[in-house]
């Protein structure tokens, strides 16, 4: 099937950007946490655009083509800590009203819960190579 061909692109896609935000905006934050300073949802450097729709896109197909359960697992974890630290932790660092303190810790606990999705997403990535071997399509 073609869409199980599409998986590790996606999640790649997906893995990379949270591999580039956590070696380069993630140490950068709890330096020099200054509030209001986070790049605009959909402006140019977002991350958005590593996750939406590439993540979402290679989770669902990795259900449709029946990746392993342990392989699901780990996109299952990503996904609820993603969903946890956009929802609950991002929109204080585009607050200008909290102080330095604030997004310092807030930096603090989004690199480590970033750092959980990359490792769940890079083993799931590896789970799902390992189910499929070379030159074999899943049907």
């Amino acid at each position: 099937m073609i869409f199980s061909r599409l998986v590790v692109p996606l999640l790649s896609m997906w893995f990379f950007g949270n591999l580039y935000e956590q070696i380069v905006w993630n140490p950068q934050l709890p330096a020099d946490p200054r509030p209001g300073s986070l790049v605009g949802v959909f402006a140019a450097g977002s991350p958005i655009y590593y996750y939406l729709p590439w993540g979402p896109l290679g989770v669902v197909l990795a259900v449709v083509t029946r990746a392993p359960w342990p392989a699901l697992g780990c996109l299952a974890v990503s996904v609820m800590a993603k969903i946890l630290l956009i929802t609950q932790v991002n929109p204080v660092f585009r607050d200008a009203a909290v102080t330095r303190a604030v997004v310092h810790d807030h930096a603090v606990l989004w690199a480590f819960g970033n750092g959980v999705v990359v490792v769940s997403v890079a083993v799931a990535i590896l789970l799902i190579q390992r189910a499929r071997p070379i030159g074999s399509a899943r049907r």
